[in-house]
């Protein structure tokens, strides 16, 4: 390994953060479980074993069942113009309607990325070619823009750079 990879990997680990490395069925097995337990974790996986989970937990009748829908291209313009985030890739997003009558969907997710780690962050993640990002039943809640209410209901996504958010189904039942 080189030493500029075993650096990084112990940079990591002395934050006190975990670097994993298995095969790809492992490493996908172990965040299957994660999300059967409800542990939370934000993870930097391979782009086969992003696709793995993708293709395992977001099924078509998951998707269905979420309400999650192509970003439209109205709303990628207005993330466009307005967020400064150029290519956001192939990403499905819910919208959840806030007490005040607010929409938040994936927007309302990426403003709120950037008011939390930085245009730059939110930006680089997008851009990812040889990891991708995954959420795993996030701690995280989304808040409404308008009104600053934390949402009851969770905001989920999937995209390509942006592996998604995937909540256990018990954890989802009682959020609901």
């Amino acid at each position: 390994m080189e030493g500029s990879v075993l650096s990084a990997v112990e940079a990591v680990a002395a934050t006190g953060k975990a670097v994993i490395s298995a095969d790809n069925s492992t490493v996908v097995g172990l965040i299957k479980q994660m999300i059967r337990d409800g542990r939370s974790a934000t993870l930097y996986v391979t782009p086969d074993q992003a696709e793995a989970i993708r293709s395992w937990y977001w099924t078509p009748e998951r998707v269905k069942e979420r309400g999650l829908q192509l970003v439209t291209d109205d709303e990628r313009g207005k993330i466009r113009s307005e967020l400064g985030l150029e290519d956001i890739g192939s990403f499905y997003s819910n919208r959840v309607t806030c007490e005040c009558g607010h929409l938040y969907g994936a927007f309302e997710f990426l403003q709120q990325g950037i008011r939390e780690h930085g245009r730059e962050t939110v930006s680089r993640i997008f851009s990812l070619k040889n990891s991708a990002l995954l959420r795993i039943n996030p701690s995280i809640v989304a808040e409404c823009p308008n009104c600053s209410q934390t949402l009851l209901r969770g905001h989920e996504y999937v995209s390509q750079g942006y592996a998604g958010c995937c909540r256990d189904d018990e954890m989802l039942a009682r959020d609901h």
